[in-house]
This record gives C-alpha cells, sequence and structure tokens, in this order.
C-alpha cells in the first residue's frame, strides 16, 4: 500500500511510528529544514503510538517533506 502526504493528516495530534525500510515503503520522507509540509516531534517511546507506517529515506521525490521541531509539531514520530 502507498500513500500520500495527505495520509498523514489524520495524524494530526497523534503519535505515528516510522519503521524504516529500504524497499517497499509505504511512504517516501525527506528531511528538510525549511518548506516541510509537516513539522514533527520526535516521540522517545511508541506507546500509544497510533499506527505504524514502512518509510524511506530518500533526498529526492518524496511523497512528504519533514522537518523536525522540539514543540508544537504537527504529530510525533517514534522512529524504529
Amino acid at each position: 500500500m502507498s500513500y500520500s502526504k495527505d495520509y498523514l493528516q489524520k495524524f494530526k495530534g497523534k503519535k505515528v511510528t516510522f519503521r524504516r525500510v529500504t524497499s517497499f515503503p509505504d511512504l517516501k520522507i525527506q528531511f528538510v529544514d525549511s518548506f516541510a509540509d509537516y513539522e514533527y516531534k520526535e516521540a522517545s517511546s511508541n506507546s500509544f503510538s497510533a499506527e505504524i507506517v514502512k518509510v524511506q529515506e530518500v533526498s529526492s521525490f518524496p511523497d512528504v517533506k519533514l522537518k523536525k521541531v522540539t514543540a508544537f509539531g504537527d504529530f510525533e514520530i517514534y522512529f524504529e
């Protein structure tokens, strides 16, 4: 199953777990310093995580661009 950046909209205010994979990701992500689609805060544990999404980090043509913040992110992400 492949997701788009709109799929992450349902996680606003929640916690999601991202499982890093090298092939067949649900979502291709790119970490950026500006012009992000979403801002996220990194979670310290996966408790209360709404869902697990398989992601692959890419340097070009991402499905979604993410920017790490220390507070007031769109959602929390726990990386496996």
